[in-house]
């Protein structure tokens, strides 16, 4: 159960994370994806409220709500960021580098929350630097210098570091809680990203669009947010990451689709390579 679930919120944040990029690009407002992360976060929280209101916790702890507000911490970060990661792209660097790194947080983190390392693991861990390096060549041939030139990549590096700390989070929380975290982590998010987000970048005004695409986002997020944070509970963190890691390869057959974005030369092989890694990571 928690392989699918976790499979079920890979395509739905792959979809989602795909129109947040194209609502950025359509709206001229610098600041249009972190009113869209704001929008999304109410609209996921309206959605989550109702949800726990119908499949109530069973029990609720200190330690679940301190983890609930660690993964808040991390999350109302992470969106706005996510976004606009999306927005400026390429998204076939974008989001292959954040799915890898989003892989390896969970996993260089296991062993400090009491979840063993199988040798597949390691090995995926391995390949997964490689893969960066190939995938952020565009093309070219792969190297360090082609790492440093990359504008995109500490964007992605931060917000798969992000997301990491999300999964670890939501990973310690018990399975009794069931959705409630997310509704934590959705208002929490909505709070906060008014405020984190004015040194990066300050919001748009919530014109037509905006609000548009941040409710499409967070409809479309929502139903991916309660079924992994339920997968987390249940199932290993480091699985459930890998199985989550597939949400790049929507976004990237997405932008390939509609933005002409396509992925060229070595980026095959690290795309290959990073896909190879998720495929270790799920059978684990």
């Amino acid at each position: 159960m928690p392989v699918l679930l976790a499979l079920y919120a890979s395509v739905a944040l792959g979809f989602g994370d795909f129109f947040a990029g194209l609502g950025g690009r359509k709206n001229p407002h610098p600041g249009a994806v972190m009113s869209m992360a704001f929008v999304a976060s109410i609209v996921g929280s309206v959605i989550a409220g109702v949800y726990v209101l119908i499949f109530p916790p069973a029990a609720f702890g200190s330690d679940d709500l301190f983890w609930c507000l660690v993964a808040t911490g991390f999350a109302a970060f992470a969106r706005p960021l996510l976004y606009l990661g999306m927005e400026r792209g390429p998204i076939v660097i974008f989001a292959p580098v954040m799915g890898v790194i989003t892989l390896i947080v969970p996993t260089i983190a296991a062993p400090l929350i009491g979840q063993s390392l199988g040798a597949l693991e390691w090995l995926s861990l391995g390949l997964s630097l490689p893969a960066v390096v190939l995938i952020v060549s565009e093309g070219g041939g792969p190297s360090f210098s082609a790492i440093r030139a990359n504008a995109i990549l500490p964007l992605a590096i931060t917000v798969g570091v992000l997301i990491g700390g999300v999964s670890i989070s939501l990973g310690q929380v018990d399975a009794e809680v069931g959705a409630l975290p997310a509704l934590i982590t959705q208002f929490g998010s909505m709070l906060l990203i008014p405020v984190v987000t004015r040194p990066i970048r300050p919001m748009a005004p919530l014109s037509s669009g905006v609000v548009r695409f941040g409710v499409l986002v967070g409809v479309v997020d929502i139903g991916a947010v309660i079924a992994s944070t339920i997968a987390f509970q249940r199932g290993n963190v480091a699985v459930v990451a890998a199985v989550l890691g597939f949400a790049p390869a929507v976004t990237i057959a997405l932008a390939s689709r509609v933005f002409g974005e396509h992925v060229r030369g070595w980026q095959w092989a690290g795309v290959g390579l990073a896909g190879f890694c998720v495929v270790l990571f799920a059978l684990a």
